[in-house]
């Protein structure tokens, strides 16, 4: 009788023990997926450096378009809507871009990945809501990067 009721606490004790070990697994599962996802997402995001778009820009259009039939249908695409939004800004939000280009590639790839996702945000709001977010962000990221926000949105500090 005491056999059979060690047996039954001991499976009483190692049911939720081997229950909680496979969510562990199956967290852990769930985070290299998510860092794998976070990775590739990393690689489609890399912007094309300044000096290739700038020539991208000098190339006649021969020359370009045989430089673009090189590259795979989807990065081709990016590359002629990257060449498209450059050639539509005014001189000055071009040369504010070049100004600001070689600090926000300094940054880390994760910084510039949440520099880069603030970007789109700040985009998406009306000039005095982008100033506001930027006031209340100002904890979120450091000052080179307020500076380049702000740059790229056209805030004033």
């Amino acid at each position: 009788m005491r056999f059979l009721l060690t047996i039954v606490a001991v499976t009483a004790l190692a049911i939720p023990l081997a229950a909680q070990n496979n969510n562990i697994l199956r967290q852990k599962e769930l985070r290299q997926q998510k860092l794998k996802q976070q990775k590739a997402q990393q690689q489609k995001m890399v912007p094309l450096p300044a000096p290739a778009v700038e020539r991208f820009l000098q190339m006649s259009p021969e020359d370009r378009e045989r430089a673009l039939s090189q590259l795979t249908p989807e990065r081709r695409q990016q590359v002629e809507e990257r060449l498209r939004r450059l050639q539509q800004l005014s001189p000055e939000q071009a040369q504010r871009l070049q100004d600001v280009y070689p600090a926000f590639e300094s940054l880390r790839p994760a910084r510039r990945l949440a520099v880069r996702a603030e970007i789109q945000a700040l985009r998406q709001l009306r000039p005095i809501e982008r100033k506001d977010r930027l006031n209340s962000d100002a904890g979120n990221f450091s000052p080179e990067e307020l500076s380049i926000l702000r740059q790229v949105t056209g805030i004033p500090e």
